[in-house]
């Protein structure tokens, strides 16, 4: 049966359901999972390096093609020809979930992603998840994303289109008269493989795969997917002789991602000016008491070393010395950095809400009752041939 004859609620309850490939759909996929701070970006091509760097920070990549044949792995493009060594235990670092259930390869591939993440913000609900899952077997991780009931109504909500097949009614011209016939479109079948860097060494996360592939180290972390390069463009170059479709996204941050990160920024050199004011006053808190309570750990710290974006509000700070009035104003300077850029991510929040809201809501009702009255009316069948013999018009021009 086709989803667009559901209603909202069973289709969200109901079976995994196929999900476009649309970058939108998955950055509001990852969003409702619980996700912060990161979106889908299509990558056109893969072997121009300047567009990948112009990026910035990419936690995976998603490879979506069409497949020919059914989802059992033996079809094309998929492990027809691969030669992986199979591997006596599974690597403890990687979190990887099979693919037990049809059409939930979408979600899976985010899961993939992002739970190997650490740099990822994720809501409650997703590291108890991990957490609970963490020492389960790939399939047995598989079954528990599937039998998630947040999961998969989230992944549900995300689809205005037929899981399986649509079933349209064409009206046709016998000699009996005018009747209807019942034409079914099958469905085509997708699907997603994950790529991801951990512990500097890149990961092919296959869901039909029994286990992650080891795709090489890497020594830059910005640039892990040159581990990746070549297994993906492998894949590219034999789709294009096959004609076979696909779509590459890579995840990064978002506006969210990039204000966060710019506050951790603003944390760190907040905290070395009050490390140094600390020395040269024991008053100065008494005249500057402008402040920001935010928690700042030391694996924050880490990151924004790694980053290097602090650099250059560093050197400011460095070259202040002992001048407890400009070391003052950086940190007061900082402080209201922070201000501004949580005030914009409770803008980019609700944007995202409202994105997410028009994405999930069901128009199927009052297309349906729209369609009804057209038809009551006497107009549907009007308007019907009035669009055919337009079709027909721009075919001349």
């Amino acid at each position: 049966m086709s989803s667009l004859i559901l209603n909202h609620k069973e289709r969200a309850e109901g079976p995994w359901v196929k999900l476009q490939s649309e970058p939108s759909l998955f950055t509001s996929l990852m969003y409702s999972l619980g996700v912060k701070g990161a979106k889908a970006t299509e990558v056109f091509v893969l072997d121009q390096q300047d567009n990948f760097d112009d990026l910035g920070e990419i936690y995976g990549l998603v490879f979506l093609f069409k497949m020919i044949g059914d989802v059992s792995g033996d079809v094309k493009g998929l492990h027809r020809d691969a030669k992986y060594e199979p591997i006596d235990e599974l690597p403890k670092n990687v979190y990887f979930a099979n693919q037990v259930v049809e059409n939930a390869c979408a979600t899976l591939a985010v899961l993939n992603i992002v739970l190997n993440c650490p740099q990822l913000e994720i809501d409650q609900e997703l590291k108890e998840f991990k957490e609970f899952t963490r020492e389960l077997p790939p399939a047995t991780r598989g079954f528990a994303i599937t039998n998630h009931p947040n999961f998969r109504q989230i992944h549900n909500s995300m689809s205005r289109h037929p899981e399986e097949a649509l079933v349209v009614e064409e009206a046709v011209t016998t000699k009996k008269g005018r009747g209807k016939k019942i034409i079914e479109v099958v469905g085509e079948a997708y699907h997603y493989i994950a790529y991801v860097p951990v512990d500097g060494e890149a990961w092919q996360l296959d869901g039909l795969y029994p286990h992650p592939v080891s795709l090489g180290k890497y020594s830059n972390e910005k640039k892990w997917y040159e581990a990746a390069r070549g297994e993906i463009n492998a894949r590219i170059n034999g789709f294009f002789v096959e004609q076979i479709e696909y779509v590459l996204l890579a995840i990064t941050k978002d506006e969210l991602g990039v204000h966060q990160d710019r506050i951790k920024d603003c944390m760190y050199i907040k905290s070395l000016a009050e490390n140094r004011l600390d020395k040269l006053s024991n008053s100065w808190r008494e005249v500057d008491s402008k402040d920001i309570d935010l928690f700042f750990t030391n694996e924050d710290e880490i990151r924004v070393i790694n980053r290097g974006n602090y650099v250059a509000d560093f050197e400011n700070l460095t070259s202040y010395h002992d001048n407890i009035e400009n070391i003052k104003e950086l940190r007061t300077r900082m402080v209201n950095t922070i201000q501004s850029l949580l005030e914009e991510i409770e803008i980019e929040k609700k944007r995202k809400e409202v994105e997410k809201e028009r994405r999930t809501f069901d128009y199927c009702p009052f297309f349906r009752e729209f369609i009804s009255i057209l038809q009551e009316r006497g107009d549907l069948e009007r308007l019907l041939d009035a669009a055919e013999d337009m079709d027909e018009r721009d075919e001349y021009i």
